[in-house]
């Protein structure tokens, strides 16, 4: 499984004006106490066979969502979260976009965005980043 840890590094390390943090869930991400916030949680793993002699090989592309939540104020019309979210977003994907994260072995990729969830007091926006790494069964018994 791949760790969240150096992406929270990555993000964390630049000047982005708001701190990024790990949920464990989407519900989670949206419990935040202020906005603007960044959250990344684990997505799925899908899981490919590669049959190779005399070992297996599992390709397993990982899913990473990357929620980002603006406050809004009262107004029907996106405004300025729209603005916020934004100004926010493009510097979060900048810095993953074509990274590539220890123990991966493809750079991340950007798989869509949209809207997760409008409330009275925040604008949420889930976007999708992907890579891959390859994974070795090593149970399996080499015969000569």
């Amino acid at each position: 499984m791949l760790s969240l840890e150096p992406w929270l590094e990555r993000l964390n390390g630049a000047a982005l004006g708001v701190q990024a943090s790990l949920a464990a869930d989407v519900k989670a991400a949206q419990q935040v106490r202020g906005n603007p916030s960044l959250t990344l949680i684990s997505g799925r793993e899908r899981v490919t066979h590669q049959e190779r002699h005399p070992r297996t090989l599992h390709k397993v592309s990982c899913e990473v969502m990357v929620v980002t939540g603006v406050a809004r104020f009262g107004s029907a019309r996106f405004g300025t979260a729209k603005d916020q979210l934004a100004n926010l977003r493009q510097p979060v994907l900048s810095r993953l976009i074509y990274w590539q994260p220890p123990g991966a072995e493809l750079p991340i990729r950007w798989n869509g965005g949209q809207l997760l969830a409008l409330t009275d007091s925040a604008l949420f926006w889930v976007d999708v980043v992907s890579t891959d790494y390859w994974w070795a069964d090593q149970s399996q018994e080499t015969t000569p």
